[in-house]
């Protein structure tokens, strides 16, 4: 499932463009932009964060709505676009924090390691990751 589509409703106000994702029941605002552009790519964002979220809370993700869900509810000022993601490039776009740790293992450990070229940083994500359950 890399290839994603949800509606999003688009309200225009002054000189600003809010958006709400329903599907995701955000609210009346998620996000907003000052032009069509910045809208759709805070729309992204914000759908990309959404749906790891999902994703790392093993949740099923919503079904997306179709525009006759909304169409009669809405606004003179609002309108539904749909918002597609590539799945694999919008997390890449997504910058990872590192948060730099200190350990201590035993001197033998760390020769042996050190010998046989192991990355500890992975080895020690993998193994909170597996500890968590979020493998």
């Amino acid at each position: 499932m890399n290839d994603i589509v949800y509606p999003v409703i688009l309200t225009y106000i002054n000189d600003v463009i809010y958006v709400e994702i329903p599907d995701f029941s955000t609210g009346e605002c998620a996000t907003y932009g000052n032009n069509i552009n910045d809208t759709i790519q805070n729309s992204k964002e914000l759908l990309t964060l959404l749906i790891t979220e999902y994703e790392d809370s093993k949740k099923k993700l919503p079904k997306p709505s179709g525009t006759k869900d909304f169409r009669a509810n809405l606004g003179n000022n609002q309108e539904v676009i749909y918002i597609s993601l590539w799945l694999p490039y919008e997390k890449a776009l997504t910058k990872t924090v590192y948060k730099k740790k200190t350990l201590n293992i035993p001197t033998w450990l760390d020769m042996l390691a050190t010998e046989k070229n192991i990355n500890f940083s992975q080895v020690l994500q993998k193994a909170l990751k597996k500890e968590l359950g979020i493998e």
